[in-house]
Protein backbone atom coordinates (compact mmCIF):
# COMPACT_ATOMS: atom_id res chain seq x y z
CA UNK A 1 0.00 0.00 0.00
CA UNK A 2 2.65 2.35 0.55
CA UNK A 3 4.22 2.13 -2.83
CA UNK A 4 0.84 2.13 -4.31
CA UNK A 5 0.59 5.44 -2.46
CA UNK A 6 4.36 7.02 -3.27
CA UNK A 7 3.42 6.01 -6.48
CA UNK A 8 0.31 8.12 -6.73
CA UNK A 9 1.67 11.51 -5.16
CA UNK A 10 4.96 11.02 -7.52
CA UNK A 11 2.54 11.12 -10.66
CA UNK A 12 0.27 13.89 -9.10
CA UNK A 13 4.07 16.06 -8.61
CA UNK A 14 4.86 15.83 -12.40
CA UNK A 15 0.66 15.38 -14.06
CA UNK A 16 -0.38 18.57 -11.41
CA UNK A 17 1.13 22.05 -11.28
CA UNK A 18 0.59 22.87 -8.11
CA UNK A 19 -0.82 27.12 -8.61
CA UNK A 20 0.28 28.39 -4.94
CA UNK A 21 4.07 26.79 -5.61
CA UNK A 22 3.80 29.52 -9.58
CA UNK A 23 7.58 31.22 -9.63
CA UNK A 24 5.36 34.49 -9.63
CA UNK A 25 5.46 35.35 -6.36
CA UNK A 26 3.01 38.37 -6.60
CA UNK A 27 0.23 39.05 -6.36
CA UNK A 28 -2.25 36.61 -4.57
CA UNK A 29 -5.40 35.50 -6.00
CA UNK A 30 -8.95 34.98 -4.75
CA UNK A 31 -9.87 31.78 -6.35
CA UNK A 32 -8.75 28.87 -4.01
CA UNK A 33 -12.19 26.84 -3.19
CA UNK A 34 -12.08 27.89 0.85
CA UNK A 35 -11.71 31.80 -0.14
CA UNK A 36 -15.01 31.54 -2.41
CA UNK A 37 -16.89 29.93 0.64
CA UNK A 38 -15.86 32.12 3.31
CA UNK A 39 -16.70 35.23 0.60
CA UNK A 40 -19.73 34.14 -0.33
CA UNK A 41 -20.28 33.43 3.47
CA UNK A 42 -19.45 37.21 4.67
CA UNK A 43 -17.21 35.43 7.05
CA UNK A 44 -15.16 37.55 9.14
CA UNK A 45 -11.76 36.74 10.06
CA UNK A 46 -9.65 39.75 11.22
CA UNK A 47 -10.15 42.71 13.27
CA UNK A 48 -8.58 45.44 14.43
CA UNK A 49 -8.13 46.47 18.07
CA UNK A 50 -7.98 50.13 19.07
CA UNK A 51 -4.73 50.69 19.66
CA UNK A 52 -1.69 52.01 17.80
CA UNK A 53 1.56 51.78 18.83
CA UNK A 54 4.65 53.97 18.39
CA UNK A 55 6.92 52.62 14.99
CA UNK A 56 10.02 54.40 15.35
CA UNK A 57 10.44 52.71 18.78
CA UNK A 58 8.63 49.74 18.08
CA UNK A 59 11.48 49.06 15.19
CA UNK A 60 14.85 50.76 17.36
CA UNK A 61 14.00 47.69 19.66
CA UNK A 62 13.72 45.21 17.21
CA UNK A 63 17.45 46.36 16.16
CA UNK A 64 18.60 45.91 19.39
CA UNK A 65 16.87 42.73 19.83
CA UNK A 66 18.74 41.49 16.62
CA UNK A 67 22.02 42.95 18.17
CA UNK A 68 21.46 40.32 20.34
CA UNK A 69 19.93 37.63 19.61
CA UNK A 70 20.08 35.27 16.55
CA UNK A 71 16.77 34.10 15.10
CA UNK A 72 15.62 30.41 15.32
CA UNK A 73 14.42 28.48 11.77
CA UNK A 74 10.46 27.78 12.44
CA UNK A 75 9.11 24.42 11.82
CA UNK A 76 6.60 23.40 9.48
CA UNK A 77 5.57 21.48 6.25
CA UNK A 78 4.01 24.81 4.67
CA UNK A 79 7.16 26.51 3.78
CA UNK A 80 10.68 25.80 2.99
CA UNK A 81 13.02 28.76 4.55
CA UNK A 82 13.47 32.25 5.51
CA UNK A 83 10.75 31.68 8.00
CA UNK A 84 12.09 32.50 11.64
CA UNK A 85 11.37 33.84 15.02
CA UNK A 86 13.17 34.99 18.88
CA UNK A 87 11.12 34.02 21.45
CA UNK A 88 10.15 36.92 23.92
CA UNK A 89 7.81 34.68 26.45
CA UNK A 90 8.35 30.92 26.21
CA UNK A 91 8.67 27.76 28.22
CA UNK A 92 11.41 28.41 31.11
CA UNK A 93 12.05 31.60 29.81
CA UNK A 94 14.47 29.99 26.92
CA UNK A 95 14.58 32.75 23.60
CA UNK A 96 15.59 29.82 21.77
CA UNK A 97 12.43 27.76 22.76
CA UNK A 98 9.38 27.69 20.12
CA UNK A 99 7.35 25.09 21.02
CA UNK A 100 3.85 25.52 22.32
CA UNK A 101 2.65 22.64 24.95
CA UNK A 102 -0.34 22.31 26.21
CA UNK A 103 0.23 22.30 30.34
CA UNK A 104 3.63 23.86 30.59
CA UNK A 105 3.94 28.04 32.07
CA UNK A 106 5.23 30.28 30.25
CA UNK A 107 7.54 32.81 31.06
CA UNK A 108 9.73 36.36 30.26
CA UNK A 109 12.97 35.79 28.25
CA UNK A 110 15.70 37.81 28.55
CA UNK A 111 15.43 39.48 25.38
CA UNK A 112 12.79 41.38 26.66
CA UNK A 113 15.78 43.90 28.25
CA UNK A 114 16.16 45.09 24.67
CA UNK A 115 12.56 45.34 24.28
CA UNK A 116 10.82 47.96 27.06
CA UNK A 117 7.80 49.41 25.14
CA UNK A 118 6.82 45.46 23.95
CA UNK A 119 7.35 44.37 27.41
CA UNK A 120 4.55 47.08 28.40
CA UNK A 121 2.27 45.89 25.41
CA UNK A 122 2.60 42.39 26.77
CA UNK A 123 1.66 43.17 30.20
CA UNK A 124 -0.96 45.39 29.60
CA UNK A 125 -2.90 42.44 27.89
CA UNK A 126 -5.62 41.14 29.75
CA UNK A 127 -5.34 37.56 30.99
CA UNK A 128 -2.07 34.75 30.94
CA UNK A 129 0.37 35.01 27.58
CA UNK A 130 1.92 31.80 26.42
CA UNK A 131 4.29 31.88 23.05
CA UNK A 132 5.29 35.84 22.78
CA UNK A 133 7.53 35.91 19.61
CA UNK A 134 9.07 38.40 17.11
CA UNK A 135 8.60 36.55 13.74
CA UNK A 136 10.20 37.37 10.18
CA UNK A 137 9.79 36.32 6.89
CA UNK A 138 12.80 37.23 5.01
CA UNK A 139 13.18 38.72 1.29
CA UNK A 140 11.41 36.57 -1.54
CA UNK A 141 10.31 33.78 1.11
CA UNK A 142 6.53 32.17 1.17
CA UNK A 143 5.00 30.39 3.65
CA UNK A 144 2.29 28.61 2.13
CA UNK A 145 -1.55 27.36 2.74
CA UNK A 146 -2.11 26.05 5.71
CA UNK A 147 -4.10 25.91 9.11
CA UNK A 148 -3.65 26.24 12.91
CA UNK A 149 -5.84 24.49 15.35
CA UNK A 150 -6.12 26.82 18.43
CA UNK A 151 -5.63 30.39 17.69
CA UNK A 152 -9.38 31.72 16.96
CA UNK A 153 -11.54 33.58 19.13
CA UNK A 154 -13.67 29.94 19.03
CA UNK A 155 -10.92 28.57 21.03
CA UNK A 156 -8.29 28.33 23.80
CA UNK A 157 -6.20 31.29 22.38
CA UNK A 158 -6.10 34.51 20.56
CA UNK A 159 -3.34 35.35 18.55
CA UNK A 160 -2.70 38.96 18.09
CA UNK A 161 -0.35 41.03 15.71
CA UNK A 162 1.43 43.97 15.68
CA UNK A 163 3.40 44.55 12.42
CA UNK A 164 7.24 46.39 12.98
CA UNK A 165 8.13 45.51 9.65
CA UNK A 166 7.24 45.48 6.50
CA UNK A 167 6.80 46.64 2.41
CA UNK A 168 3.80 47.23 -0.15
CA UNK A 169 5.28 43.61 -1.63
CA UNK A 170 4.21 41.86 1.22
CA UNK A 171 0.79 40.09 0.62
CA UNK A 172 -1.17 38.23 3.32
CA UNK A 173 -4.77 36.11 3.58
CA UNK A 174 -6.38 34.69 6.04
CA UNK A 175 -8.74 32.75 3.71
CA UNK A 176 -10.50 35.17 1.28
CA UNK A 177 -9.64 38.53 3.74
CA UNK A 178 -6.36 40.44 3.01
CA UNK A 179 -4.74 41.89 5.31
CA UNK A 180 -2.44 44.85 4.85
CA UNK A 181 -1.67 45.65 8.23
CA UNK A 182 0.86 48.41 8.73
CA UNK A 183 3.41 48.86 11.26
CA UNK A 184 1.92 50.31 14.79
CA UNK A 185 -1.27 49.02 14.08
CA UNK A 186 -2.95 46.08 16.29
CA UNK A 187 -4.78 42.76 15.01
CA UNK A 188 -6.69 40.13 15.54
CA UNK A 189 -6.87 37.08 12.79
CA UNK A 190 -8.43 34.22 13.13
CA UNK A 191 -5.82 31.25 11.88
CA UNK A 192 -7.80 28.14 12.57
CA UNK A 193 -8.59 28.74 8.35
CA UNK A 194 -6.12 28.66 6.00
CA UNK A 195 -3.70 31.60 5.45
CA UNK A 196 -0.61 31.89 3.55
CA UNK A 197 2.09 34.51 3.89
CA UNK A 198 4.75 35.74 0.74
CA UNK A 199 6.80 38.68 1.00
CA UNK A 200 8.05 39.53 -2.52
CA UNK A 201 9.91 42.87 -0.87
CA UNK A 202 13.49 43.67 -0.55
CA UNK A 203 13.56 43.86 3.30
CA UNK A 204 12.63 41.56 6.55
CA UNK A 205 8.88 41.44 7.35
CA UNK A 206 8.62 41.29 11.35
CA UNK A 207 5.52 41.14 13.69
CA UNK A 208 5.26 40.74 16.99
CA UNK A 209 3.30 37.89 17.31
CA UNK A 210 1.15 37.50 20.77
CA UNK A 211 -0.64 34.52 21.66
CA UNK A 212 -3.13 35.30 24.56
CA UNK A 213 -5.49 32.38 26.65
CA UNK A 214 -8.99 33.77 25.58
CA UNK A 215 -10.77 35.77 28.23
CA UNK A 216 -13.87 38.03 28.74
CA UNK A 217 -11.76 40.76 28.72
CA UNK A 218 -9.79 40.44 25.55
CA UNK A 219 -13.20 39.16 23.68
CA UNK A 220 -14.79 42.66 24.62
CA UNK A 221 -12.35 44.26 23.00
CA UNK A 222 -12.92 42.81 19.86
CA UNK A 223 -16.22 43.72 17.37
CA UNK A 224 -19.17 42.24 18.39
CA UNK A 225 -19.73 40.28 15.20
CA UNK A 226 -17.06 37.48 15.93
CA UNK A 227 -19.88 36.49 18.71
CA UNK A 228 -22.89 36.66 16.46
CA UNK A 229 -21.01 34.86 13.46
CA UNK A 230 -19.88 31.95 15.65
CA UNK A 231 -22.31 29.52 14.26
CA UNK A 232 -21.43 30.42 10.84
CA UNK A 233 -17.39 30.79 11.42
CA UNK A 234 -17.62 26.83 12.96
CA UNK A 235 -19.43 25.13 9.79
CA UNK A 236 -17.20 27.74 7.51
CA UNK A 237 -13.51 25.79 9.60
CA UNK A 238 -15.22 22.93 8.73
CA UNK A 239 -15.81 23.29 5.01
CA UNK A 240 -12.44 25.30 4.67
CA UNK A 241 -10.66 22.68 6.12
CA UNK A 242 -12.02 19.96 4.10
CA UNK A 243 -11.51 22.14 1.03
CA UNK A 244 -7.80 22.25 2.24
CA UNK A 245 -7.41 18.53 2.88
CA UNK A 246 -8.75 17.68 -0.39
CA UNK A 247 -6.54 20.31 -2.41
CA UNK A 248 -3.47 19.12 -0.56
CA UNK A 249 -4.56 15.62 -2.12
CA UNK A 250 -5.34 16.67 -5.55
CA UNK A 251 -1.64 18.58 -5.61
CA UNK A 252 0.50 16.93 -3.47
CA UNK A 253 1.84 20.16 -2.12
CA UNK A 254 3.10 18.37 1.32
CA UNK A 255 5.70 16.31 -0.96
CA UNK A 256 6.78 18.69 -2.98
CA UNK A 257 7.58 21.01 -0.35
CA UNK A 258 9.42 18.31 1.88
CA UNK A 259 11.62 17.39 -1.32
CA UNK A 260 12.27 21.21 -1.50
CA UNK A 261 13.49 21.38 1.89
CA UNK A 262 15.26 17.84 1.47
CA UNK A 263 17.04 19.57 -1.63
CA UNK A 264 17.80 22.44 0.98
CA UNK A 265 19.20 20.83 3.56
CA UNK A 266 21.60 18.76 0.96
CA UNK A 267 22.95 21.68 -0.16
CA UNK A 268 23.93 23.20 2.98
CA UNK A 269 25.54 20.04 3.68
CA UNK A 270 27.87 19.66 1.18
CA UNK A 271 29.35 23.03 1.04
CA UNK A 272 29.95 22.33 4.79
CA UNK A 273 32.20 19.78 3.80
CA UNK A 274 35.81 20.37 2.71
Amino acid sequence: MGKIKKAFQSAQVKLYPDPSLSANITPFGHQYPWQHYTRWNDVQLTARLPQTFPVGDLQKELAAVLANQQFQDQFGHYHFGGWNAVALNSVDGNPLDQDDPFDEEFQKTEVLKHAPLMEEIIDSLPGEKRRVRLMRLEPGRRIFWHKDFWHSYDYRLLRLHIPIMTNDKVAFQISHQDCPWQPGEFWYGDFTFPHRLQNGGDADRVHLVIDVINNDELRAMLPGKLQEQYELRTQARQRSEKLLRYYEMAFATNQRLKARKEARLKVKENAKQP
